[in-house]
């Protein structure tokens, strides 16, 4: 069999994690065509805010940063995909196949599915392009045709999948040329990549760190100090989140199976899905939680701007949904990884209400840690802005109720199908 009728055969036979994957690419495609529809729109152009054209440019730019951020949710459902096929690959280089011919495979199949949901991407893109042009005019204050599509909306939207194309295609020749294939076949089992630390850090420093935010709620009220403070707050973000997530969190975890939940068969086995699922989790939360913060530092920058404020929130409620279909995205790749670990359990006795107790504590925690972490630093941010009388009480209740809502209806899908897909797989081993 030639080595494109293999890449097809392999993308058909992992028809749910190809699907997963396409529909990911036609949601970020979309979302591009309607984006770069309103930097090139002349309505929205030639619109002037009370603030000067300094202001004026500001959506621009944020729009600009959005684009910029559903290429990264690209960039996060591609590894995913790479991670859940690394048996796959495995299999390929024993037949004999040298890694270049194996990335020029992965390439291959990149390029249908880009191909396939960029063209579908554009086409819903412009379906919805009346209804985001209409929410657009209001948010500006400014008035124009809703059926607007400029020619090099779809031009630029085709060189940005390209170059999507490109740049996952380069990760993922890195990935399968720089690991040998008893890697590929233990990279599932991996939390997270050996890091190279120059001088040993006790991880409680990174809980410190994680809590020194909070002082600047006691620092006196300046509003015009406020974008300095919350900018040395994300340094602390950055570095507090990334320690805690891949050391302080691992070690918790491995100390607490060590002892005090050494005979609890259920809580180990829960445990242990968590070590695992925290794989990739930290760029995915560091991302979420650092570019809320520097939103909502250009609000403060431009607090007078009403456009640069509802420009940004929209930014915001963007990002939030992008980071909640990655984690589902994510999720439903891994049950394919986690059911034979299930299977094996019904195999020694595990009763389906013991797999079921197994599941939800697993996401009791996971969604702990994945709400948890980064809420408590936005609402710093919150608070911090509205004591600085930059947001009101009612904005601040907003965007804290879309991020808790957002993200538990994230958890209640996710938990509802990772349980539905592991025992419909194991339904007739479990009791």
């Amino acid at each position: 069999m030639g080595m494109y009728k293999f890449s097809v055969k392999m993308l058909k036979t992992n028809l749910k994690q190809s699907t997963l994957y396409l529909l990911s690419i036609i949601l970020s495609t979309s979302i591009i065509v309607n984006l770069l529809n309103i930097i090139t729109n002349s309505d929205f152009i030639l619109a002037k805010s009370k603030e000067g054209d300094v202001a004026a440019n500001i959506p621009t730019d944020v729009i600009f940063l959005l684009i910029l951020l559903v290429c990264v949710f690209t960039f996060y459902a591609n590894s995913y995909f790479v991670m859940s096929k690394t048996k796959e690959m495995a299999i390929v280089e024993l037949s004999g196949i040298w890694p270049s011919k194996l990335a020029r495979m992965m390439l291959f199949q990149n390029a249908i599915i880009e191909i396939m949901g960029g063209a579908i991407g554009i086409l819903v893109g412009i379906i919805f392009v009346p209804a985001f042009l209409s929410l657009m005019y209001i948010i500006l204050g400014t008035s124009g045709n809703i059926l607007v599509l400029s020619t090099p909306v779809i031009w630029g939207t085709a060189a940005i999948i390209i170059l999507q194309l490109l740049y996952v295609s380069l990760g993922d020749f890195a990935f399968t040329a720089n690991r040998e294939i008893i890697d590929l076949i233990g990279e599932q089992k991996k939390v997270r990549s050996k890091d190279v630390r120059v001088i040993k850090i006790n991880s409680i420093v990174y809980i410190i760190a994680y809590f020194i935010p909070v002082g600047s709620l006691f620092l006196k009220s300046i509003p015009q100090n406020a974008v300095s403070v919350g900018l040395v707050d994300i340094f602390f973000t950055i570095v507090s989140i990334s320690g805690i997530l891949s050391y302080y969190v691992p070690e918790k975890i491995l100390k607490l199976k060590k002892t005090k939940y050494s005979d609890n068969k259920i809580k180990l086995i829960s445990l242990s899905n968590l070590y695992v699922s925290l794989k990739q989790l930290k760029i995915l939360i560091i991302t979420l939680t650092v570019t809320s913060e520097m939103l909502l530092c250009v609000i403060g920058i431009y607090k007078n701007s009403q456009q640069v404020k509802t420009i940004c929130i929209c930014s915001y409620i963007t990002l939030i949904i992008l980071i909640a279909v990655s984690i589902i995205y994510k999720i439903m790749l891994e049950t394919d990884n986690k059911k034979h670990n299930f299977r094996q359990l019904g195999l020694i006795g595990y009763t389906t209400l013991e797999i079921e107790e197994i599941i939800r504590h697993e996401f009791k925690m996971f969604y702990s840690i994945t709400m948890g972490i980064p809420l408590f630093h936005i609402l710093i941010f919150l608070i911090l802005f509205k004591k600085n009388y930059i947001l009101s009480i009612g904005l601040l209740g907003m965007l804290l109720f879309t991020f808790v809502v957002v993200f538990l209806i994230t958890g209640v899908v996710s938990y509802n199908l990772y349980k539905k897909l592991v025992l419909k797989n194991n339904s007739y081993r479990f009791l």
